[in-house]
């Protein structure tokens, strides 16, 4: 899964099903979506993985499961969490509350100019230390 902040509250995230899952078809249902098995269908790669990008709320979690073939719900093992569902199982986490913190552009600013200042006077240290070493 693949996470990135956008404009205005957004965040773009990318779920991925490897191929070995032996899909034919395949769904993310989740919180955003109500769940639907139509609204976030995910399109087949060349190597029988599936992949689909959805642009959601920053600032808060989200629930979701991938559902296969029409009848196979199954878990995304590299989500950011799991809970149990009322059906005896867990749901996949998908945690886009860091994404809410953005850096105001100023900060950047002058985050930006600092390092590029230390890294200045990190190369440029060992030039000092070689001018002030005595002559032999």
């Amino acid at each position: 899964m693949i996470k990135s902040r956008r404009v205005k509250g957004k965040a773009r995230v990318t779920f991925t099903i490897d191929p070995r899952v032996g899909a034919q078809t395949a769904v993310v249902c989740g919180e955003w979506n109500d769940w639907s098995a139509d609204a976030d269908v995910m399109r087949r790669d060349a190597e029988g993985g599936f992949s689909v990008t959805v642009d959601l709320d920053a600032g808060r979690a989200y629930r979701f499961r991938y559902l296969l073939d029409g009848q196979r719900w199954d878990n995304d093992w590299a989500a950011d969490a799991y809970v149990c569902n009322d059906f005896g199982g867990d749901d996949s986490v998908v945690d886009l509350t860091a994404l809410a913190e953005a850096v105001p552009s100023a900060a950047r600013r002058t985050l930006t100019k600092k390092t590029a200042s230390a890294q200045t006077a990190k190369m440029a240290a060992p030039a000092r230390k070689r001018a002030e070493k005595p002559a032999k």
